[in-house]
């Protein structure tokens, strides 16, 4: 908590109502939400090497977009300017170019008018120089490293029969020797002190007898590197030393996250970091490329409620390609991270997507009205 913005963290807002666990789990939202759209268009396992936007020289319009050359992968040559920046079978027409190009890991290279980013907040703060091309703005980059994203797992552990009573809630940890103790970090091999107790999960006839515990922090990613069985041993010395019962057996399951470890998320949620602000949140959300009457994201994700799609109606870009002033969007931003009172949460993340989407649909509804 000591990394924690107390000025900033009055903008974060909940919402009111009790938290629901979802039987089936939670993928059966993302179910529901792509109900409707053909499922050829959802590509699955497809891991994104690089987005390229902003390419006034890109790739023609075409039925046939051939992939990278091997010797196209050399991100560091394209970041110096030198090199790989070119793809192959490049037949230009100045009139008819992609703005985007999204080279998957498996060479193939996917052409878009428009591309919404998702990617967490930890995977930019390690990988934004290389997975964008060119790279981001500055004021971008330095947002995505002023915020904070932690990380929190859950340590489930399934017993053949409870050891706890039938009016036991859940089985909370203290340490005596720590209650004149300052630090705000554990030795690695304590790691397990970070774990403050275990909630039972009810009822039984749903999950069977399952504790639930949480773990966070720098000792959250100590834990992670640990193997199962290590984690079921010391969490099994803590039950027998806090209960006093030294026949609490070992769970026959044991069931975590890893959400700091897992290269698609590095961490689980973010936060507003000492030394950043609710703005960070805004350049975070910023759509690009960045235009001087742009006025983006700044009313769109702090005012946005829950349940409503986002009316857009921020007049942020001329959309006809003769003014050729100004650029239509290419790259925009959106998950819990780039929304500004509801970072942290799912209905963050999901109505940042719809925040997304709606000014897309605003800037054709524009381009219609020009044309006509």
């Amino acid at each position: 908590m000591d990394e924690v913005s107390l000025s900033a963290f009055g903008e974060w807002t909940e919402i009111p109502g009790a938290h629901h666990i979802i039987p089936s789990g939670f993928v059966r939202v993302v179910e529901l939400l792509a109900e409707g759209i053909p499922a050829h268009v959802i590509q699955l396992g497809k891991p994104v090497r690089c987005v390229h936007w902003d390419q006034a020289s890109g790739r023609p319009r075409g039925p046939e977009i051939e992939p990278w050359g091997e010797g196209d992968h050399n991100h560091n040559a394209r970041e110096g300017g030198q090199g790989g920046g070119e793809p192959h079978g490049d037949r230009r027409d100045e009139d008819e170019q992609w703005p985007v190009l999204v080279e998957c890991e498996d060479c193939e290279v996917i052409p878009a008018d428009h591309v919404i980013v998702t990617v967490s907040l930890g995977v930019l703060k390690r990988q934004h120089a290389s997975f964008f091309q060119p790279g981001l703005p500055a004021e971008k980059v330095a947002a995505i490293h002023r915020l904070g994203i932690g990380t929190t797992d859950k340590i489930f552990l399934e017993f053949e029969e409870p050891f706890w009573g039938p009016e036991c809630n859940s089985l909370q940890f203290v340490w005596e020797d720590e209650a004149e103790s300052r630090a705000l970090t554990y030795p690695p091999e304590l790691w397990y002190r970070k774990i403050c107790g275990f909630d039972v999960l009810y009822p039984p006839e749903r999950y069977g007898h399952v504790l639930s515990g949480w773990i966070c922090g720098e000792e959250a990613l100590v834990m992670e590197k640990c193997d199962d069985e290590a984690v079921a041993e010391i969490c099994t010395e803590m039950l027998r030393q806090f209960t006093g019962n030294p026949n609490i057996p070992k769970p026959r399951r044991i069931l975590r996250s890893a959400w700091g470890s897992n290269p698609y998320f590095r961490g689980s949620y973010s936060y507003t970091r000492v030394g950043s602000s609710g703005a960070d949140v805004e350049k975070l959300a910023k759509p690009l490329p960045y235009t001087e009457s742009s006025k983006m994201a700044q009313a769109s994700s702090s005012k946005q409620q829950p349940g409503h799609l986002l009316s857009s109606k921020c007049p942020e870009q001329s959309l006809d390609p003769n003014r050729g002033s100004i650029k239509p969007m290419q790259v925009l931003f959106s998950g819990e991270a780039t929304h500004r009172k509801y970072y942290s949460t799912t209905h963050g993340a999901l109505l940042s997507g719809q925040r997304e989407a709606a000014r897309l649909i605003e800037m054709y509804r524009d381009l219609f009205q020009q044309g006509t």
